[in-house]
């Protein structure tokens, strides 16, 4: 497979619940090496307790849990390298410095920022640091090709921690297709009929 991407999550991308699942279980299995910040956190578990009513307890521990699976995810002093990204929306300049970060401590030449505000990055600054943005879907269907054992396994995986209640890889294709990722459910809900889990 190769070294895993780095990615950061933008909050849009943490903030539904089975995007979120799924791109944990992708941490998990080590097919991509996922980041945050504690802003980042904050923002997708605020418009959950805020649209949702969920209590911020069950967030809290959504949040632990997460930190914990994804080993090194939590990224810090990433606020020095917000002055790099002028062009960029104010309101994300500290995603684009977080995957900064996150590329210069992994040593990878590129990461990239998993988000559906794309209109937010300016292309050419990120460019020039080893940036790049691109949505949740494309990101995953470009991973699928790549790494195709290795993504149906965290979506079966996904599918499998799923209690309460418990669906079919059927239903978890059409939830991820509600919340945007219709490219990857099409190709994901095709690779996965052709194999049993």
């Amino acid at each position: 497979m190769g070294k895993p991407p780095v990615v950061v999550l933008d909050a849009c991308v943490l903030y539904p619940a089975a995007q979120r699942d799924l791109f944990m279980w992708l941490a998990a299995g080590g097919v991509v090496r996922a980041h945050w910040t504690g802003e980042i956190h904050a923002e997708w578990m605020r418009n959950v307790e805020g649209d949702y009513g969920i209590s911020r307890d069950v967030l809290e521990r959504v949040r632990t849990l997460m930190d914990r699976s994804a080993g090194d995810a939590l990224i810090r002093g990433y606020r020095r390298y917000e002055r790099w990204f002028p062009k960029t929306d104010a309101k994300d300049r500290h995603v684009a410095a977080a995957a900064l970060a996150a590329r210069k401590r992994s040593g990878a030449e590129q990461a990239t920022i998993v988000s559906w505000n794309l209109k937010d990055f300016d292309r050419k600054e990120l460019a020039t640091v080893g940036l790049v943005a691109e949505s949740p879907d494309a990101f995953l269907c470009r991973l699928l090709a790549k790494s195709p054992e290795e993504v149906a396994a965290a979506f079966f995986r996904m599918r499998d921690n799923l209690r309460n209640p418990s669906k079919t890889s059927r239903e978890c294709v059409e939830t991820l297709a509600a919340q945007g990722l219709k490219a990857f459910s099409r190709m994901i809900g095709e690779s996965i009929g052709k194999r049993k889990p």
